[in-house]
């Protein structure tokens, strides 16, 4: 899969997310491994059926991992998941609950 097809797979939102990122990464990251991460934040939430929470949770998620990234000497390198600070959670761990939660709000 191609850059331009990931990119086109976002909705505007997160396109537009995808720009702010960008920018505040310039100096560090490639705008391809910003939208690589906005897209794979994206991924898991995008068939969500209250879909008004997604792009915070994208973001919020993305710029943890983009933060992550930018202070690691080589950030091809896989993430390891870390806690937030935030009581000890982690921050995949509480995207999944939500994930869930908003699934089965809907059904």
């Amino acid at each position: 899969m191609g850059a331009n097809t990931a990119e086109t797979a976002l909705p505007d939102t997160l396109q537009e997310l995808a720009g702010r990122l960008t920018a505040a990464y310039a100096g560090l990251l490639t705008p391809a491994v910003v939208r690589e991460v906005v897209q794979d934040c994206y991924q898991p939430l995008s068939n969500a059926r209250i879909a008004n929470y997604v792009p915070i949770l994208v973001e919020h998620n993305s710029r943890s991992k983009l933060r992550q990234l930018s202070r690691r000497p080589d950030p091809a390198a896989p993430l390891r998941e870390e806690s937030d600070g935030a009581r000890g959670h982690l921050v995949p761990t509480a995207l999944r609950r939500l994930r869930i939660a908003l699934t089965r709000s809907s059904a």
